[in-house]
């Protein structure tokens, strides 16, 4: 085993009814399971049951283990600490009783998908997001799950001294995503460097560096960006994934990496599952 999960993500699959075209949850738990090591993510809401009763006999059915799933969360406003806390409560709950073993944290800045980011937080605002962390580690470890914080392109940890400030503030495990980190302007194997062993998760994928520039300026939007293959088959985009899983090999990283590409699906004769075969006969041979 090498460790290695796959997104629903990766088949285009989304919460958001714009998204693109929406395969049918069945033949991509099916296709996960035929190309894959029998690891999956939970994948974004509505993807799976939202009743354990009846996520975990799909799963069995397919013979799929989930190995994390990931909540967006509003962390950093004093005023939604209780519902957030909530939802996120819930979503760990959700996750233990479907065999989860990580809960992946997004600080989202506001609820509504369009609103943007502002430029920094406050120092009231990162210690309200801070302390809300140590909230959410304590939920984890209720629900027996581990914590990974994901800086991630829009949201409010995103780059370097973000980061160093999350690891400096906070004991929370981080979850390395190559694509979101490249696209914020930072460098996976300093921020491994940096983390000096906190990586508890790790999200593999590759992107188009030239596309990954303009999303940062601004000047093409993230979601038209996907559409026109921001993400590449892993090892054919600019994102040098060998060099960071030697670095990850060098700390003794020992978590579970997922194939995490987004992906949005013109049509029903899209097939994702080529790209993602490609991805992983490249990855296997790297994680041995």
């Amino acid at each position: 085993m090498h460790r290695i999960a796959l997104s629903p993500e990766c088949w285009g699959i989304s919460e958001f009814h714009d998204w693109g075209h929406q395969i049918d949850p069945e033949r991509v738990l099916s296709e996960a399971a035929a190309v894959g090591e029998g690891a999956i993510t939970a994948g974004p809401p509505g993807f799976l049951p939202d009743r354990s009763d009846l996520a975990r006999p799909l799963l069995r059915r397919h013979r799929l283990h989930v190995v994390s799933g990931q909540v967006h969360a509003i962390l950093h406003h004093h005023e939604t600490r209780g519902p957030e806390l909530a939802h996120i409560d819930g979503h760990a709950h959700w996750l233990a009783a479907i065999g989860a073993d990580t809960l992946v944290l997004s600080a989202i800045p506001e609820r509504s998908r369009d609103a943007p980011r502002a430029e920094s937080l406050s120092n009231a605002e990162w210690a309200h997001l801070l302390h809300l962390i140590g909230s959410v580690q304590h939920v984890c470890a209720r629900h027996k799950l581990r914590l990974a914080v994901q800086p991630r392109f829009g949201s409010t940890i995103q780059g370097p001294e973000e980061i160093e400030r999350l690891l400096v503030g906070s004991e929370a495990g981080l979850c390395l995503d190559i694509a979101h980190l490249l696209i914020a302007g930072a460098d996976p194997v300093e921020v491994i460097e940096l983390a000096a062993g906190r990586i508890s998760h790790v999200h593999l994928n590759d992107i188009d560096l030239d596309l990954a520039r303009r999303v940062r300026e601004r000047s093409l939007d993230y979601k038209e960006a996907v559409a026109r293959n921001l993400y590449r088959p892993v090892g054919e985009g600019g994102a040098n994934v060998k060099r960071v899983t030697e670095a990850l090999q060098a700390v003794r990283f020992r978590g579970w990496y997922t194939l995490e590409q987004e992906t949005r699906l013109a049509s029903r004769d899209d097939r994702p599952l080529g790209r993602i075969s490609r991805s992983l006969e490249f990855l296997l041979p790297l994680l041995a």
